[in-house]
C-alpha cells in the first residue's frame, strides 16, 4: 500500500499538465495527417486553373501517348493513353468529385436532419411513421438503387418529355450522381439525428425551457440544434468518405461521370485493363481516392470520439 501511494502518477502520451494543473489533450496524429492532407488536396483542386505546376484537364503532351512517360520529374503521375497528364486529371478530378460528394451530404443534412430531429422530438406516431419510411429506405441497396436512378436520368434526359415546357437536357451525369446521392443521404442522416434527438430532448435545459413555456420551434432550433452540431459534423466528413468511394464503385458499373470529364472513379476504370504494364495510370487515382476517404474518416472519427457522439457513422 505504501508503494502505490508512493508512485508517482502516469501522465497518458495524448495528455499533458499545463501549470494551472488542468490537463491538455494533445490532438492525435492521425488528425494533423487528414486536416493536411484535405488542406493540400482542396487547395490544388480548386486552385488548379492558376498553379503552374498543373497541367490542363484535357491538355494532351506530344509523344506521350499510350503511357509512353512514366512518373517522372515532368509528369509526376505519368501519362495516360491518350497522352493526357495523370497527375493534372487526379487533381482536377479531385474538384470534381468533393464537390459532388459534400453538395450531395449537405443536402442529405438538411433533409434528414430535419426529419431526424421531428421524429426524436415529436416521438409517438410521428416518429413510428417516419421510422417505417427511413427503414424502408434503409432496406434497399444502396448502389442498386444509384445505378438504376441514375441509368432512368440518362433515359429522361434523351427523351423529349417536358414539364411545364421545361425539358431535361440539363439532367448531365453531374446532376444526376448529386440527385441520387442526396436522396440515398437522407435515411442514415435521418436515424443518426432521430437517435441524438432521444437523448437530447430529456436533457435539463430542454425540460426546463419546456417548463417555461417556449415554443416547439424555440426548443427545437435554439436548444436542440446547437448539440445537433458535432453530430453532423462527424457525418458530414465520414458521409464525404462514403460517397466518394460510392462514385468509384459507380464508375464500374459505367454510372459515373463520362468523359472528357475526370473523376477518381473513371479514371481507375479506364486504365486497369492496362494495370500490369502501366501501373500508374490506376495506381495514383487509386492511391488519391484512398488517402482522401482516409482523410476524412480521420476527423470524422476524432469529432465522434471527441464529442462523445453515438451512431455516428453512415
Amino acid at each position: 500500500m505504501t508503494d502505490l501511494l508512493a508512485a508517482p502518477s502516469v501522465v497518458p502520451e495524448a495528455a499533458v499538465t499545463v501549470d494551472d494543473g488542468r490537463t491538455r489533450r494533445r490532438l492525435p496524429l492521425g488528425l494533423w495527417f487528414g486536416i493536411a492532407w484535405l488542406v493540400v488536396a482542396t487547395f490544388h483542386a480548386y486552385m488548379a486553373s492558376r498553379l503552374p505546376w498543373v497541367r490542363g484537364e484535357n491538355q494532351r503532351v506530344e509523344g506521350a501517348g499510350r503511357y509512353r512517360i512514366g512518373p517522372s520529374a515532368d509528369f509526376w503521375f505519368g501519362s495516360d493513353k491518350l497522352g493526357k497528364d495523370v497527375f493534372a486529371r487526379c487533381v482536377y478530378g479531385a474538384k470534381l468529385s468533393i464537390t459532388l460528394a459534400s453538395v450531395s451530404i449537405v443536402v442529405g443534412l438538411v433533409l434528414g436532419g430535419s426529419l431526424g430531429m421531428i421524429a426524436g422530438y415529436f416521438k409517438g406516431w410521428v416518429d413510428r411513421a417516419l421510422a417505417i419510411v427511413i427503414d424502408s429506405l434503409l432496406a434497399f441497396p444502396a448502389l442498386v438503387v444509384a445505378a438504376l436512378l441514375i441509368g432512368r436520368f440518362d433515359v429522361l434526359q434523351a427523351s423529349d418529355i417536358q414539364v411545364a415546357g421545361f425539358g431535361f437536357e440539363w439532367l448531365t451525369r453531374r446532376w444526376s450522381i448529386a440527385i441520387v446521392f442526396s436522396l440515398l443521404s437522407i435515411a442514415p442522416v435521418a436515424r443518426i439525428v432521430r437517435a441524438q434527438t432521444l437523448s437530447l430532448s430529456e436533457r435539463e435545459y430542454v425540460l426546463a425551457a419546456r417548463s417555461l413555456g417556449a415554443r416547439t420551434p424555440r426548443i427545437l432550433f435554439r436548444e436542440i440544434l446547437p448539440n445537433l452540431v458535432p453530430a453532423m459534423v462527424s457525418v458530414l466528413f465520414t458521409g464525404i468518405a462514403l460517397l466518394l468511394a460510392a462514385e468509384g464503385a459507380l464508375a464500374f458499373l459505367g454510372y459515373s461521370i463520362k468523359a472528357p470529364d475526370a473523376s477518381w472513379g473513371l479514371m481507375i476504370n479506364e486504365a486497369r485493363v492496362d494495370i500490369d504494364q502501366y501501373w500508374w495510370a490506376t495506381i495514383m487515382p487509386a492511391a488519391m481516392l484512398f488517402m482522401t476517404v482516409l482523410a476524412f474518416n480521420l476527423i470524422g472519427d476524432w469529432v465522434a470520439k471527441r464529442f462523445d457522439i453515438r451512431e455516428a457513422a453512415i
